[in-house]
């Protein structure tokens, strides 16, 4: 009989569901289905059209997203989504990530590094809202000294609302630091982990809906540095 231990590898899935009531940036497509075949109406299988933009939902972003030229999905293999994560926690005081809590926090060469914060307890199933924790520009310069190779959110735009030139998107895409969006990350464990990120294998994509995970392999927690 196998002897269960406190070091089995646990898996958390870091994806919010996509439905009619996802939430989207103002004149984004919203999620449609339409019934194609149906065996309530005689047919021999189901058969759905779906409808719906690339930067829907748990989604991760390519560098052509705002980079004239730059690379697409085509340009990262499986292999460089899948990586050494940590798992950050911010204080749900703070309005936005800054550069000074980032230089306090753990972080290593290479990490992909999602943030959770008090985004977590927006609903992905409304209208936006438009005041959300985001990343400052200072700290996106920040994690590129770190040498980070994914930063992820738990909403809709790592960008501050108000930021219609994207400078943080800009300045991590550049660099060709990916970018994962509404992520769910209320029941995720904070700490070390690691992270597989599965888009919609579909060539030269700007952006594409994805299956995000965090794979834990002992129940330790990572405490957020305070800042003094």
């Amino acid at each position: 009989m196998k002897k269960t231990t406190n070091k089995e590898k646990k898996y958390y899935d870091l994806t919010a569901i996509i439905s009619e009531k996802s939430s989207v940036f103002p004149g984004d497509p919203q999620f449609k289905l339409e019934t194609i075949c149906s065996l309530d109406k005689g047919s021999e299988y189901n058969l759905c059209e779906m409808h719906f933009g690339n930067h829907m939902g748990t989604h991760i972003d390519f560098p052509a997203h705002v980079i004239k030229g730059g690379k697409t999905s085509s340009d990262f293999t499986i292999d460089k989504l899948i990586g050494s994560g940590l798992i950050i926690e911010v204080p749900d005081i703070e309005e936005s990530i800054t550069s000074k809590f980032i230089e306090a926090q753990p972080i290593l060469s290479n990490d992909f590094v999602f943030f959770k914060t008090a985004n977590s307890k927006l609903s992905k199933n409304e209208k936006i809202a438009d005041k959300y924790v985001y990343i400052e520009p200072a700290a996106a310069e920040e994690l590129l000294k770190k040498g980070v190779k994914i930063v992820g959110i738990d909403y809709i735009s790592v960008d501050k609302y108000e930021y219609e030139h994207l400078p943080v998107h800009k300045s991590l895409l550049s660099n060709d630091v990916l970018i994962v969006e509404g992520l769910e990350l209320s029941d995720a464990p904070i700490g070390r982990c690691k992270i597989f990120i599965m888009p919609l294998n579909i060539n030269e994509m700007d952006g594409l809906p994805a299956r995000v995970v965090s794979m834990t392999s002992h129940p330790f927690c990572l405490k957020t540095k305070k800042l003094m």
